[in-house]
C-alpha cells in the first residue's frame, strides 16, 4: 500500500495489481478529528490495511461512499463496520449481476442517492451526483469545488497508462454520455478509482476525447468490429486491448 497525502487530512491509499491485470486500487480517506470518511472501500485486505493504518492513528471509518456497486469497490464492506453507507438509489440494478439477494444486505446504502446531495465532513464539502456512466449506479463526486472523484469513468494503470473502457456494447451510450458530462469538470483535479491522479486540464481533455473516440467507433457499427478498427482516430494505446472482446459479451 501506498500513501499520498492530497492535503491535509485528505490521503489516497493506492494498492498494486491483482495476477494478470495491470491495474491498481484506489481508496481515498478525508478525515475529521479522529473519523474518516472514505470512498470506496476495494477488495477485504485493501479496507482491513486503510483501517489499520487509521485505527494506528485513533482514526475510525464513520462514513463510506460507494462510488459504484462492482465488486472491488464494495467487498471491503465485509470488514467494516461503518456507520452510513452512501450510495446510489440505483444500486441494487448493479447488485443483481453480481451479488446473490440473500447477501444484498451487506452492501445496502443507509442513504441512498436520488439526485445529488450535499455533505460536510471537518473542513470539506462533499457534492455527491448520480452520474451514470461506466454503470447505472456510478456517482460523482466533488470534493471542495477542487477534486472531482470520477470513479471508473476514465480508468488508468498506477504508471498512468490508458485503460480500455470495460463496459457492456448496450451500454455504450450512457458511457458517451458520462463522458461527455465529465468534459464540464476538467477544471479539477480528477480522481480516478484505478490510476494516477490527473492535474493537467489537457490530458484530461485528451484522454476524455480518446475514449469517447473508442466507444464512439463501436458504437458506429452493428457488427463486430476489431480492437484496430476501434482505436484508429484514438490518439493512445489503450491496456487491457482484450477488454475489447469483452464489450460484445457483457
Amino acid at each position: 500500500m501506498i500513501i499520498n497525502k492530497l492535503e491535509d487530512n485528505f490521503y489516497m491509499y493506492t494498492f498494486p495489481p491483482r495476477k494478470d491485470n495491470k491495474f491498481g486500487y484506489n481508496i481515498y480517506a478525508v478525515i475529521d478529528g479522529q473519523e474518516a470518511l472514505i470512498i470506496d472501500t476495494g477488495f477485504r485486505n485493501h479496507i482491513s490495511a486503510v483501517e489499520e493504518e487509521l485505527r494506528n492513528k485513533d482514526i475510525e471509518i464513520k462514513k463510506v461512499i460507494i462510488s459504484h456497486f462492482h465488486l472491488d469497490h464494495i467487498l471491503g464492506l465485509k470488514e467494516i463496520n461503518p456507520e452510513e453507507i452512501i450510495g446510489s438509489n440505483d444500486y441494487e440494478k448493479t447488485l443483481d449481476i453480481y451479488v446473490d439477494s440473500d447477501k444484498h444486505h451487506l452492501f445496502t446504502p443507509d442513504t441512498k442517492i436520488h439526485r445529488e446531495m450535499s455533505l460536510k465532513f471537518g473542513n470539506f464539502d462533499l457534492i455527491i451526483q448520480k452520474f451514470p456512466g461506466h454503470a447505472q449506479c456510478s456517482l460523482l463526486i466533488n470534493i471542495n469545488d477542487k477534486y472531482i472523484h470520477i470513479g471508473d469513468e476514465l480508468m488508468y494503470t498506477n504508471q498512468g497508462e490508458d485503460l480500455l473502457p470495460f463496459i457492456g456494447k448496450s451500454v455504450i451510450k450512457r458511457h458517451i454520455h458520462s463522458l461527455e458530462k465529465l468534459k464540464s469538470y476538467t477544471d479539477f483535479i480528477f480522481l480516478p478509482s484505478h490510476g494516477i491522479i490527473v492535474k493537467d486540464k489537457e490530458k484530461i481533455e485528451k484522454d476524455i476525447n480518446n475514449r469517447l473516440c473508442y466507444l464512439k467507433a463501436v458504437d458506429s457499427k452493428s457488427e463486430k468490429i476489431s480492437y484496430e478498427e476501434a482505436i484508429v482516430e484514438c490518439n493512445t494505446e489503450f491496456q487491457h486491448a482484450y477488454w475489447h472482446d469483452e464489450i460484445y459479451k457483457l
